[in-house]
Parts: C-alpha cells; sequence; structure tokens
C-alpha cells in the first residue's frame, strides 16, 4: 500500500515479525496509562487515547524515530566512533541502547538484529551496519567510563528494519501503536470487566513529598490583587 506494490514474500514476514516483537510486553508505559485510565471507569476510546499518548513519547513509542535521525545524522559507518564520543562528553542519551527491565540482552533485539542484517544485504543499504558499530562503541564506552553493560533495546534495530523496508519515519510510532492495540484493548477490557476484582478498583498511587518543608510558620498567603508584579 506505501509503495503502491505488493512486496516480496520475504519482506512480508520481515514486517510480521516486526508486529509480533512490540505486541504486548508488561506493564510498560502505554500499557499502564490505559489501565490507569480504565480504571476510571472512562470510555475505552479515552483509555486507548491515553495508551497512545504515552507511546508518543521520544522515550517510549518514539524512540525508534529518533534511533534513525541519529543513523542518518552519522551517515557512515565511519562517523560513528567520533559522534557517539561527542555524545558521551555532553552527557547525551543514545537511543536504542539500554532498557528500563533488561539488565541483559533484550530478546526482541536479537531477532530484529538478525533481519536488519537480512535487509542490508538484500538492499545494499549501510544501516546494519552503522546500527552494529553504534552498540559495539556504545557498549565499549559505557564499561570504560562508566563499569557498567549496556545493551540494545526494542528499538535500535528496529528503526533500521522499518527504513529498509520502505516504510516513512514518522509512522514507526502509529506502527507501534498497531502492535500495541490489542494488548491495550485486552488491558481495558480487564480493567474495566474483569470478575476477578470484588468492586471496582481506582488506581490511586501514594505520593510522600520529600521536599521542604513550608508550613504554617513557613509560608504566607498574599491575596490575589496583591500578585502582580510592580
Amino acid at each position: 500500500m506505501l509503495n503502491d506494490e505488493k512486496p516480496d514474500p520475504e519482506l512480508e514476514r520481515i514486517f510480521d515479525i516486526c508486529l509480533i516483537l512490540h505486541a504486548d510486553h508488561t506493564l510498560n508505559a502505554s500499557t499502564f496509562a490505559a489501565r490507569e485510565v480504565a480504571s476510571t471507569r472512562a470510555h475505552m476510546y479515552s483509555a486507548a487515547s491515553a495508551a497512545v499518548g504515552a507511546l508518543s513519547g521520544e522515550l517510549h513509542g518514539g524512540a525508534n524515530y529518533e534511533v534513525m535521525r541519529m543513523l542518518l545524522d552519522i551517515k557512515t559507518e565511519e562517523n560513528v566512533e567520533s559522534y557517539i564520543k561527542e555524545k558521551f562528553t555532553n552527557n547525551e542519551r543514545i537511543m536504542g541502547m539500554g532498557h528500563a527491565v533488561y539488565k541483559t540482552v533484550d530478546p526482541r533485539s536479537q531477532v530484529l538484529k538478525e533481519m536488519s542484517k537480512r535487509l542490508s544485504e538484500k538492499t545494499g543499504q549501510p544501516w546494519y551496519d552503522i546500527t552494529s558499530k553504534v552498540e559495539r562503541v556504545t557498549a565499549e564506552l559505557m564499561k570504560k567510563d562508566k563499569g557498567v553493560e549496556i545493551f540494545p533495546n526494542v528499538d535500535l534495530y528496529s528503526a533500521s528494519v522499518y527504513y529498509m523496508l520502505g516504510i516513512p519515519m514518522d509512522l514507526n510510532t502509529p506502527i507501534f501503536a498497531i502492535s500495541r492495540a490489542a494488548g491495550w484493548a485486552a488491558h481495558i477490557i480487564e480493567e474495566k470487566f474483569a470478575e476477578a476484582a470484588p468492586k471496582a478498583m481506582l488506581y490511586r498511587p501514594k505520593a510522600n513529598y520529600v521536599g521542604k518543608y513550608a508550613g504554617p510558620q513557613g509560608s504566607k498567603y498574599v491575596p490575589i490583587e496583591k500578585r502582580t508584579k510592580k
């Protein structure tokens, strides 16, 4: 549909695997957002919209878009090391590396890595070689500078896979949402209609304020008419 031609079976299969790999993945930010909104007994559309909103962030569903932007900025394999070192010097994040839960290799990234390699061989594009060097250089610098191991997450190689499939970068996050939609719906239905819960339960996390105390002796009420600056 995107390219006005039917894809060959291999590309079709690769895209199908991508959708499976990006499917529901425990209580990630977007799924939690969906369940939290559903717990208020809001409409399913509202809960799903909340999930989409959470997914749109660059640290969640927007991450593979940012990875591809990084790869396009790097341009060639020879530029990888200097690019990553500059990021480290400026304390900037290397998109596609590290995971909130996994402290070892994200199993999804391994499958996507093989697909990225295959697509590079098939299309002659350099993105697998650049991405794999980003992975290696980042891991080496993290080990050397901070003494910790870091591994690629699902976004590092999915960026190049989608790009070499001919998918516009702006569709990366919407495709992610398509992958998650069935899982979101299941979570919302469970939250709203599950019989296991004896009664409706509104999500209401506890918050402990740890800032400076400004109680009766340390705060002062200013009438609204006196709040404007002179």
